[in-house]
């Protein structure tokens, strides 16, 4: 690769190319131009490292790989990339680029956010992301290929329907090529456009029916990290609906939102993504989602970012020695999260991972500790953190605390296993869920675990005072306000997770708790749907209480004013405490909690 700097004679032509890069979108020409004095012309025929932060395409196209030789993306020409300092850059063919000082990635950050905000201050088409059906947003007909066709007629039939992907039909077995395969999977690997689009079509896709809720299709894009969804009726590819179609609803997206988490190249730039998610939370329920979806959201938000620093950390520290599962425990966990959260982790580790395996993850959890903190989740009070022994183990570990804590339920274990038994693996192929399993099915023959986890789930009382008052701080910062989590939310949380243990139940989400318990008769249907409702009503009032301290420039809380509420929600939430007090007498007596020692 050879570099000079930019002849004065070329400047206008590089300013034009500034100017027409979509990633440049809004920027003044006179921003651009101070952007292009500062840059580089350099000519490249073999692999090179990059020599700025940020570059775009003058001619020709560009590869970057990862340092495992992994395609990470196809800059094209008059494209934006901003490659890390790790990744190398390999020429299709001869090419051109343009590097750009580090204030090229400034502007198109700025520009990107400029026209996000424009979008989002459109009118909105208005749907009601609960009810409505993926069949009412898909694209159809929908366009297939057999998988034998070639690439080259694919990519043509695409370009003429102006689509993004194509589902690829082998057989019984159902494919999906995007234009970025045809980009990574074919053209930056020097493949002949006459391969069959079956050789670089992902198999085993997703599906959802016409009937899902678009909410639901939004969800599964999340957490799934996918954009497209082949949709089925009776058995039948019948259409596709993808993110854009989502976005175009008009609320803030959370796929945006997870777009941007999972191309951060530090954590500062995860810390900025996750500025957007009070304003997506915010947009959630506007449109009319659920207190608990808003909360599912949440959760998988964190999912990503986790998996996203983990990346990073990988990248600073080298590969893990061997397979791996993190860990989210908590409200995390069962899909509850909220604004206010701090950190509730582990690691589920090999039983063949020796001495220094466990210092490589105790330094690499440490590292998790703060990158987290840094994004604004606090760390644990209680220590529930991967960088603390006693939540980084081994599969035979855990297991022998998992019998510990059964066995011998003394406090401590107690509270141990209240956290531990709302888990699940997020990052890596150890499925800690699979491990629990067995476990949970053993607890509910242990008479005295189960009595004594009965016993603490009555012991956080719903603040409901003499004559159907509210029960409120009589002094102090929150004079007047009660804690809806503490009052509200953990005694439903407790009570249905000791429901779904002395059953054997391996359900973690607490309203899949509730309905198991009254679905097997040890709570009568109606409590459990006041129950469930008053759950729901509680984690509303806790996102708005903590959409409007955001507001405010204060750090969200869990404290509320009755005074502040409507009449219609401290009616609500009465008759909530009601069940709850009911749900917890029902308890005592079944177990003879004031016997137990």
């Amino acid at each position: 690769m050879t570099t000079d700097h930019m002849p004065p004679e070329v400047l206008d032509d590089v300013v034009d190319l500034l100017v027409a890069c979509p990633a440049f979108t809004g920027v003044e020409r006179s921003a651009l131009q101070a952007l292009a004095a500062e840059s580089e012309i350099a000519y490249m025929d073999e692999p090179a490292a990059r020599v700025t932060p940020a570059l775009v395409v003058q001619r020709g196209g560009v590869v970057i790989r990862d340092d495992a030789d992994r395609t990470v993306d196809m800059v094209a020409q008059g494209e934006f990339c901003a490659p890390t300092a790790t990744e190398r850059l390999d020429p299709v063919e001869p090419s051109m680029v343009v590097w750009l000082p580090e204030q090229a990635i400034d502007l198109a950050w700025s520009a990107a956010s400029e026209q996000l905000t424009r979008f989002l201050e459109r009118p909105a088409r208005t749907i009601d992301l609960q009810t409505a059906a993926v069949r009412t947003v898909m694209r159809a007909p929908l366009h297939t290929a057999e998988s034998n066709a070639s690439c080259a007629q694919v990519a043509e039939r695409m370009t003429e329907q102006r689509i993004s992907s194509m589902v690829i039909v082998d057989g019984q077995r159902i494919g999906l090529v995007t234009d970025r395969d045809l980009r990574s999977r074919l053209v930056a690997r020097g493949r002949s456009a006459d391969t069959p689009v079956g050789d670089i079509a992902t198999y085993g896709v997703h599906t959802v029916p016409a009937g899902t809720p678009v909410f639901e299709a939004l969800v599964e894009m999340l957490s799934a990290g996918i954009h497209h969804l082949p949709v089925t009726e009776d058995g039948r590819l019948v259409g596709m609906v993808s993110s854009d179609d989502v976005l175009e609803l008009g609320a803030r997206s959370p796929l945006h939102l997870r777009k941007a988490v999972d191309r951060a190249e530090s954590i500062d730039a995860v810390v900025a993504a996750l500025t957007e998610l009070p304003a997506v939370v915010d947009a959630l329920v506007v449109a009319g989602t659920t207190a608990g979806d808003v909360g599912r959201v949440v959760a998988t938000v964190t999912d990503r970012v986790q998996r996203r620093l983990l990346t990073l950390a990988f990248a600073e520290r080298g590969q893990p020695p061997g397979a791996f599962g993190w860990i989210a425990f908590g409200s995390q966990a069962r899909g509850e999260q909220t604004l206010h959260s701090d950190q509730d982790h582990g690691l589920l580790l090999p039983d063949d991972t020796g001495a220094d395996g466990h210092r490589w993850w105790n330094q690499v959890a440490g590292w998790m500790v703060d990158a987290l903190e840094r994004c604004g989740y606090a760390r644990c009070g209680g220590g529930v953190m991967a960088v603390n022994d006693a939540w980084r183990r081994d599969v035979s570990g855990w297991r022998r605390a998992f019998s510990s804590w059964i066995e011998q339920p003394s406090e401590r274990h107690l509270l141990d296993s209240t956290i531990a038994f709302d888990l699940r693996t997020t990052v890596g192929d150890l499925d800690a869920g699979a491990l629990l399993g067995p476990v949970i099915a053993t607890a509910a023959e242990r008479d005295i675990f189960i009595g004594r986890l009965a016993r603490d789930a009555t012991r956080h009382r719903p603040p409901l005072g003499f004559f159907g008052r509210f029960a409120v701080e009589r002094s102090g910062e929150h004079t007047g306000s009660f804690d809806i989590k503490a009052g509200v939310m953990l005694p439903i949380a407790d009570i249905a997770r000791l429901h779904a243990l002395a059953l054997g139940a391996g359900r973690i989400a607490t309203d899949d708790r509730l309905a198991a318990a009254a679905a097997a008769g040890r709570i009568s249907d109606d409590l459990a749907a006041t129950l469930r409702a008053g759950y729901e009503l509680a984690t509303a009032l806790r996102l708005r209480r903590h959409l409007e301290r955001i507001r405010d420039g204060a750090p969200p809380d869990n404290w509320l004013n009755p005074d502040d509420l409507e009449a219609l929600a401290r009616a609500q939430l009465r008759e909530t405490f009601k069940a709850v007090r009911t749900a917890q007498q029902s308890i005592e007596q079944r177990y003879h909690t004031g016997m137990l020692g």
